[in-house]
């Protein structure tokens, strides 16, 4: 058997027990990141210290001050050996998964992106400039991307569970979106 054989074969059973995992409704943990602990105890804060209100959905400039401060604030008190990158790279996840689409968020905003296709929690494609490229963002697991899919239909007056599987709608910027969940999607 050939090296591309091989290779074929074993990201067809990494495919495999991705799938198997999101039917059986397994929690998956692909995440490295060596801050998810710190990034945690931050976000259960911010999310206890900050009210976001219908009024702020316009300009979310004044909370995402408000995150950085108790971000801050809590590497100051807990992590004050984290560079300077290192606490801007925290402030820009919390932020993002409190007030934006979590770890997608990035992709969303670049202009040389036209498509995000989430596949699983460690399987991420963009199309950019035509072509179709695996992306280096990830999920914590499944409940992680159905939590980022509920705060991107909610405020489309849309809902997506087992009852209702797919959602094909306009986002307010006029981004399509198409989404779907087992069983559908198997």
């Amino acid at each position: 058997m050939g090296l591309l054989a091989r290779l074929a074969m074993d990201k067809e059973e990494e495919n495999k027990k991705g799938m198997a995992a999101i039917v059986s409704g397994q929690k998956e943990d692909h995440n490295t990141d060596p801050y998810k602990e710190l990034k945690i105890r931050i976000f259960d804060k911010v999310v206890e210290e900050v009210k976001i209100t219908q009024d702020d959905n316009g300009d979310m400039t004044a909370v995402e001050d408000e995150i950085r401060s108790i971000v801050n604030d809590v590497i100051e008190s807990e992590a004050q050996y984290l560079t300077r990158n290192e606490r801007n790279m925290i402030s820009r996840d919390v932020i993002n998964e409190t007030i934006g689409y979590g770890p997608i968020t990035p992709l969303l905003n670049d202009p040389q992106i036209n498509e995000v296709m989430v596949n699983s929690p460690n399987q991420v494609y963009v199309e950019r400039n035509g072509r179709l490229e695996l992306s280096g963002v990830t999920f914590r697991d499944n409940a992680h991307i159905l939590h980022i899919i509920e705060r991107i239909v909610a405020p489309l007056g849309r809902r997506i569970d087992e009852s209702s599987p797919m959602v094909d709608a306009r986002l307010p910027n006029g981004s399509r979106v198409n989404i779907i969940i087992p069983p559908l999607a198997l």
